[in-house]
Parts: structure tokens; C-alpha cells; sequence
């Protein structure tokens, strides 16, 4: 050390590294010896991930879910993965094999045949929550039995030949979204004596919190406002739900489709200059776009939603009433065979990778749910990697 700045210098230093020591942060934490802050590769469960992740899920169901074992599972692409699904994949356009009609609640409604009301253009500036405070939620008590009932009193050798899948439309939203969107479902699954294997709905309990009761409250008023009745129609009637069965072919698989109609463009009976009759409408509600953020937000998963339901079963009309708050804006109309295209080089989702992933999930539940005397049911839901094939323990 320089002997010319000793004294003056080092007790400058001394103070200030007494400072710095206590301005320091201390870590109260205790020392984890770095053998021991990871499992090694030994201690890790044999099978890798992948292998922990079924045996959790089994556990969970087989002490909380009633008894079920898992017997396979579907793996869901990542993103980097979905390339693999964009090819072209065979889809027949829908056809329609029947019609039926029901109120919830009531078993003695239903009906075979039918039309659903006809659309009618509301003016913007209606309130989407009026009657809320008197709307109770009637009890859905529908089954697949409506779908086939419907069938078989129309076509009554069709279902002894059928080979195919028979479900609501509902089911079929779930997998074709699986690749996109993380929403945990359940379907139940089993094949019949016939060879036909019925894909059953896992009802959930409805929300009970005010805020998503408005929500979904909001949907139902603006598809009230869109088809208003006849006065003198009683009010159980207006609550009547339209149902179409409808044929389709998603690549090797034969599907008959339950699906709920909102609305017609014209009378049943009406032809426009051309002879053509009125299509089939799908009502909608979202919120009114006003950033570009919102608009990516619409267009990755209600774009996604939206094509999904109508393209399954040949709707060919979206009407989208965008609500700022809790009052009707807008209405917008989407066509459904050109949703794709709105979204296309946008990386925000691929109709072929839909229809694929669904192709080769439902081949894996031919395949695995075969046997007429058991009960299955497949999941998905977190960590969201795969499809859970599970089989009911007796």
C-alpha cells in the first residue's frame, strides 16, 4: 500500500465497506446442499414424465371420481407440433336426417319435426339483462335418447347398421378445440350391442356466482330479442329448443349429430329469386371490440368457438351482437366458410389441424372403447398434454 495515503485513506475505506455490509440484504433461507436442490435421474419415477402424469391422474380418479382406471392416452400436439395436423383431412358436407323439438323440464314436450323461429334483425340500444332478476334457469334433463329416438322414427333400420358415433353437438366443440384452447371436459363413452358407440355429455353444475349467471343470461335475452314470438304463443313454448340430426363423415368416421338450431333466415316455406329456401342462423354475443388487443382476443378463441359449432353441422349464418356493457351495440354477420380465411397467416389457429386431431382422437376411442359391457370416459384438463382414456371400475 502506498505509505503517503495510509492514514487518511484506510479508515475512509473501513466505513464505508461497514456500510455496504449492513445495507446488504441477508438471506434467512437455509442452505440447501446442491446434491439435494433436484432429484437426481435415479430418484426420478421410472417412465419419465409422461409416466408421473398418468399415475397422478390415476390416483385422482380412482379415489375421487367414483372408481375409474385409465387405460390410455392421446397426446395433445404443442404448438410447435401443430404442423403435423395441417394437412387436408375429408370432411362430408352435413345432412340433415331429422328434426325434433323439447322444452327442459318437461319429458312430455318432446316432439318429432318442427322449424325454429325466424330470425329478425333488433335494433341496437336494447338492454341484454332485462328480466334477469326473475330468469330461473330450467333444469336440463335432455339425453342422447332425443337423438335417436328422432332417428329411429324416421329411419328405423339406420341405427341397427350403424357403425358410427352418435352425440351431441356439444362433445364434438370440446375435441375439435382441444389443440387451442385449455378447457378441461369429460365425455362418456360406450358401445353399444348394435356396434354404434354414444358419445354422452358430463353435465356440469351451472354457475352460481352473479357475474357469469349475467353473462350467460346475456346470451339467452339477445337470442330472445332476435326471435320474437307470436303474442299469443304460451310461455313455456317461447322456451321451446329446436334440435336438427344431422349426417356428417370426419375423415373414416360416420357421425350422427344432435345439434340445437337458434334460428331461421325466412318462413320454412319461403324461396328466394333463385328457388333457394331460408338457412339455418347461429346466435352469438360478445364484447364490443375496441383495441387491437381485443380483436386478437376474438379472433384466437370465439372466431375459434364460433366456426367450430356451425361448420360441424352446416350452419351457414353467424349473427354476432356485440354488447358494450350490458346494452346491444352492434350486430355483425359472419359467414362460416369464411371464417378461415379472416384468420389465415395470422398464427392464431388452423381449421385442418382441428379436424385432424379429432380424425385420430376418435379412431383411439374406436379403437381402446370397444367393449359393450363396460362404461368409459375420457378426459382432458390440466397439464393439458394429454387425452385420458379411462374405463369404469366395476
Amino acid at each position: 500500500p502506498c505509505k503517503g495515503c495510509r492514514a487518511v485513506c484506510c479508515p475512509a475505506v473501513a466505513l464505508l465497506l461497514l456500510v455496504a455490509c449492513a445495507m446488504k440484504p441477508r438471506d434467512d433461507r437455509p442452505k440447501v446442499p446442491r446434491n439435494l436442490s433436484r432429484p437426481s435421474k435415479r430418484s426420478r419415477p421410472s417412465g419419465g414424465r409422461n409416466a408421473s402424469i398418468t399415475d397422478g391422474l390415476q390416483k385422482h380418479l380412482t379415489q375421487n371420481d367414483g372408481g375409474w382406471k385409465v387405460i390410455a392416452g392421446f397426446k395433445v400436439p404443442r404448438r410447435y407440433e401443430l404442423g403435423n395436423y395441417e394437412r387436408n383431412v375429408k370432411f362430408s358436407k352435413p345432412s340433415q336426417l331429422a328434426a325434433f323439438s323439447r322444452i327442459k323440464g318437461r319429458p312430455d314436450s318432446y316432439s318429432i319435426g318442427g322449424n325454429p323461429p325466424v330470425y329478425t334483425e333488433p335494433k341496437p340500444g336494447a338492454s341484454l339483462v332485462e328480466g334477469f332478476a326473475e330468469y330461473k334457469e330450467p333444469v336440463d334433463d335432455s339425453t342422447l335418447d332425443s337423438v335417436t329416438d328422432a332417428v329411429k322414427a324416421k329411419y328405423p333400420k339406420l341405427l341397427p347398421e350403424f357403425k358410427g358415433f352418435v352425440s351431441y353437438r356439444n362433445n364434438l366443440n370440446k375435441i375439435l378445440a382441444t389443440p387451442y384452447l385449455r378447457n378441461d371436459y369429460q365425455i362418456l363413452v360406450q358401445r353399444t350391442q348394435e356396434g354404434w358407440t354414444r358419445l354422452d355429455i358430463v353435465k356440469t353444475p351451472d354457475p352460481v356466482d352473479e357475474r357469469s349467471r349475467r353473462f350467460m343470461y346475456m346470451g339467452r335475452r339477445f337470442e330472445d330479442i332476435c326471435t320474437p314470438s307470436s303474442s299469443t304463443e304460451a310461455a313455456d313454448e317461447k322456451n321451446r329448443e329446436h334440435c336438427v340430426v344431422m349426417r356428417i363423415k370426419l375423415g373414416e368416421h360416420e357421425m350422427l349429430v344432435g345439434a340445437e338450431i337458434d334460428a331461421i333466415s325466412a318462413p320454412a316455406d319461403a324461396k328466394d329469386a333463385s328457388g333457394k329456401g331460408p338457412e339455418y342462423v347461429e346466435l352469438k354475443t360478445s364484447a364490443l371490440i375496441e383495441s387491437s388487443r381485443q380483436q386478437n382476443s376474438f379472433e384466437r378463441y370465439k372466431l375459434l368457438k364460433f366456426w367450430i359449432q356451425s361448420f360441424l353441422v352446416g350452419v351457414p349464418i353467424i349473427k354476432c351482437g356485440f354488447r358494450k356493457g350490458e346494452i346491444l351495440h352492434k350486430i355483425e354477420t359472419f359467414k362460416t366458410l369464411k371464417i378461415p380465411s379472416m384468420v389465415r397467416g395470422k398464427g392464431v389457429w388452423n381449421g385442418n389441424v382441428c379436424l385432424n386431431f379429432a380424425n385420430q382422437l376418435l379412431s383411439c376411442i374406436k379403437h381402446k372403447c370397444s367393449d359393450p359391457t363396460k362404461v368409459y370416459k375420457i378426459s382432458f384438463g390440466a397439464p393439458w398434454d394429454r387425452v385420458s382414456i379411462c374405463e369404469k371400475l366395476s
